[in-house]
């Protein structure tokens, strides 16, 4: 399409550029022989000098300007078509055009305009913003310093659909404010439709996101990086294994599952975008801002998401696994009796592959392979010693 439309526009361009000569040679020669008569007038006028004779007139006058006539008609019923076929192209191009101009107008706003950059970094590559910790009767605690999560992967995790609603209304609790004017914010659908086209031009490669975490858990545990990777393999060789929930699907041991669940749940550091990869920063009282499990035995302040201890009891294995790996659905169930909010977001799956509006076609894999989520999974599922062991160091801390 690129090759014909530019072959079209360079014989609309040959075709123009005659034209014009034509054009400008036919003006110039007139404007010589008007020359040639100046001053005629003295001897005789030039409207009453003698014309071409009839034979002339109607002979080779009127072929020569019938044949240009003739021509020119040529020129209009090969260009016609030369046109239609270009239209598409023409099409593509314009909304590639548009396209660009959203995304810069998205940029300005993200830098400038609703200053996102402040938080979230250049490029939404992580960073942090002030906030004042309220207890439940809105009476000032602290002021912290929040991880704002990096965006780069943001599309992998939530649907167009999804980001567009945080940005309407926001992260309660959280420094996160509604943006949207639905949601009580300064800015209108075309202005959040025009940072989502930008926030698409910043989102990392998935070859760039999975090596992110690998090395994060191996600059942890080498050696279990080395098991993660190896069990990885060994189920991408197995053509019995058809997904991460299937019986064939090859699991670590128990205890690196663990190990490695720890890991991934409170997963940070400035090369894998603050804690965008993390479940602790929504799931986790005070984890945002480096006093994780701080509100253990009081209001849960600085958790944006449900609490996790005793979820085995809500959900079987498998449904857990689901939830982690594809995420929550608005309004749709989820396990036994779960209502999903939509703000749950997959970390097994891309959310945006093979939407109509998937402007990076990054394919299906989410930001976590499949043995990463079964370690969270077993993770998550026992929580309840975590939570425990917290409050014990807690009290102990407490009584000294």
């Amino acid at each position: 399409m690129i090759a014909l439309m530019t072959t079209q526009r360079s014989v609309a361009y040959v075709i123009g550029a005659v034209i014009f000569i034509g054009a400008a040679f036919f003006i110039v020669s007139q404007m010589v022989k008007g020359r040639a008569e100046l001053g005629s007038e003295i001897e005789l006028a030039p409207n009453r000098k003698q014309y071409l004779p009839d034979e002339e007139l109607e002979g080779p006058k009127l072929n020569a300007a019938l044949w240009s006539a003739f021509g020119l008609l040529i020129i209009v019923a090969l260009s016609l078509p030369l046109v239609w076929l270009g239209e598409p192209g023409r099409e593509e191009g314009a909304r590639k055009d548009f396209l660009h101009t959203f995304e810069h107008r998205g940029e300005l706003l993200y830098s400038e305009g609703a200053q996102c950059v402040k938080c979230h970094g250049p490029e939404g590559s992580g960073g942090a913003a002030s906030f004042v910790i309220t207890d439940e009767n809105g009476k000032y605690v602290d002021t912290v310093n929040w991880t704002a999560p990096a965006l780069d992967t943001l599309m992998y995790r939530f649907s167009k659909a999804e980001v567009m609603d945080i940005l309407n209304y926001g992260r309660p609790g959280t420094p996160m404010p509604a943006w949207g004017v639905v949601g009580g914010g300064p800015n209108t659908v075309q202005q959040l439709n025009n940072v989502i086209e930008y926030l698409w031009t910043v989102q990392l490669s998935p070859e760039e996101v999975r090596k992110r975490v690998d090395e994060a858990v191996a600059g942890i545990d080498a050696d279990l990086a080395e098991r993660m990777i190896a069990t990885r393999e060994a189920n991408a060789a197995n053509a019995n294994v058809i997904d991460g929930n299937s019986e064939e699907f090859e699991r670590l041991s128990i205890a690196d599952e663990l190990q490695l669940g720890e890991i991934l749940f409170s997963l940070k550091g400035d090369s894998v975008g603050g804690n965008a990869f993390n479940c602790s920063r929504c799931h986790v009282a005070g984890d945002s801002y480096g006093k994780p499990w701080e509100s253990i035995d009081t209001i849960a302040r600085g958790r944006f998401g449900p609490d996790l201890v005793g979820i085995e009891q809500n959900l079987t294995e498998k449904q857990h696994y689901a939830l982690v790996f594809t995420g929550s659905e608005a309004g749709k169930q989820y396990g036994a009796s779960n209502i999903g909010s939509g703000r749950m977001p997959g970390f097994g799956v891309n959310a945006n592959n093979g939407a109509t509006d998937d402007r990076r076609k990054f394919g299906p894999a989410g930001i976590y392979s499949p043995e990463q989520i079964w370690a969270i999974v077993t993770y998550e599922r026992n929580l309840s010693a975590v939570r425990a062991g917290a409050a014990s160091g807690s009290s102990k801390d407490g009584g000294q």
